[in-house]
């Protein structure tokens, strides 16, 4: 009976750090920015404006003048799953927001750049019926967003080289809802379900670095990284409609409380980054970008609920044996006229999930996203719009450690970005 118990809670705990998206790359969100957003699957090379100062920090000394940059990306993103014995379960809820914010300020003339970003890098968030075939072993509403302050130095060594540094403070909050059945625990089915919510939130600290090397007067090429940042999370558990101790086994009874601590910890992934740009012509430029991600850190999610960590069971540990992977991505943008510039992208982006551990409320495939951008600059003012889509094709799974989570996962996702700078 534990071991059922623990397999509904701590299979949810999981499903919270990365539920529904709209970006089939484990824990990270699309990239900021409307201009890169545009030019999807190529944000390193010919990044030139202040959302620089989180693609490639080392661009900024190319910014002659103080910039601030606000933008917002919606996404909507859809999953429904289907398991062999054909019950159905559909995400709701499937819009969602990530605002960011960019400063450049030049320190002197000798190409001494500092940068600041305020991003949104991870998070995910879903909601799904209550009534739901997965509401005993998925939540209901998961959620988890994350917050990047990232100050950076750059520096303009030469015509032909830059380089950056920078630190990076994340703070993150979690937030998890679930059905649980204590008719399971009393073993009295006419004990009615409760509810499980469990709430944290907690800081990590990383770094990065970044060069630009400018090849010839028409080819460029950059190298970024990102450090992993590891997030401790503090919070607590609370539980609702808990029977009295009467009607618990012996164990548990004077154990189990309405409202617990609760802490884990998440380590979120490191990032290298390579990208290639060439000049075609006087107006159109193309690169392209590689990346690896370090997925592989998120091994399994630990987690402790105090005295209520019983009913999690014997093991509180739960498997995701997540993998390393790579995107593959291609950008371009046609300088139409002096004030307008059209952006085009495609990226290719693996997932990090084996079907092996896959849950239907962080399942992702591998993916194509392909988008659109238009830029128009006058004077102090620049305005970029972008939209991005999501090719799927679904994802069979029949390996899962779970074989109720075996089945078919579809999926829909669009992004909408806007972004507006003004240079002082």
């Amino acid at each position: 009976m534990q071991l059922c118990l623990k397999q509904k809670i701590g299979c949810s705990l999981l499903i919270v750090v990365v539920a529904s998206s709209v970006w089939a790359d484990g824990f990270r969100n699309p990239p900021e920015g409307a201009q890169a957003l545009g030019k999807i699957g190529g944000r390193l090379v010919y990044m030139e404006d202040a959302s620089a100062a989180i693609h490639n920090p080392a661009n900024l000394p190319l910014l002659q003048a103080p910039e601030a940059s606000v933008s917002v990306t919606v996404g909507y993103g859809k999953r429904e799953f289907v398991n062999a014995e054909g019950a159905r379960a559909s995400s709701r809820d499937n819009w969602s927001w990530l605002p960011n914010l960019f400063a450049v300020y030049p320190l002197n003339d000798d190409g001494l750049v500092a940068g600041l970003s305020l991003t949104t890098p991870f998070g995910r968030s879903s909601t799904f019926s209550k009534t739901s075939p997965l509401r005993y072993t998925a939540p209901y509403f998961t959620e988890l967003y994350a917050v990047n302050l990232n100050p950076v130095i750059a520096y303009r060594v030469n015509n032909r080289l830059s380089v950056a540094a920078g630190a990076s403070l994340l703070y993150s909050e979690l937030e998890l809802r679930q059905i649980f059945p204590w008719a399971a625990v009393t073993q009295n089915p006419e004990t009615p379900d409760g509810a499980t919510r469990f709430q944290a939130d907690g800081y990590g600290f990383g770094y990065n670095a970044a060069i630009t090397w400018n090849i010839t007067q028409r080819q460029r090429a950059a190298l970024t990284y990102r450090s992993s940042i590891k997030v401790d999370y503090d919070g607590d558990l609370r539980l609702s409609n808990v029977p009295p101790p009467a009607q618990l086994p012996p164990p548990l009874a004077p154990l189990i409380t309405p409202k617990s601590d609760f802490d884990t910890e998440i380590e979120f992934p490191a990032v290298l980054a390579f990208g290639y740009g060439l000049h075609l012509t006087d107006r159109i430029r193309v690169e392209a970008n590689v990346e690896w991600v370090r997925h592989s850190l998120f091994e399994a999610l630990d987690f402790d609920a105090d005295n209520n960590t019983p009913l999690l069971g014997p093991n509180s540990r739960i498997e995701a044996d997540w993998k390393d992977n790579w995107t593959y991505g291609l950008g371009a943008d046609f300088r139409i006229s002096e004030d307008w510039t059209l952006r085009a992208g495609y990226i290719y982006l693996e997932t990090p999930i084996p079907g092996r551990t896959m849950l239907p409320t962080i399942s992702e495939e591998n993916q194509s996203v392909i988008s659109l951008g238009l830029g128009f600059r006058r004077g102090a003012h620049q305005l970029d719009l972008a939209y991005a889509y999501g090719l799927f094709s679904g994802r069979r799974v029949s390996d899962n450690e779970e074989p109720a989570f075996n089945g078919k996962h579809d999926f829909d996702s669009h992004l909408i970005g806007a972004s507006y700078a003004l240079t002082f």
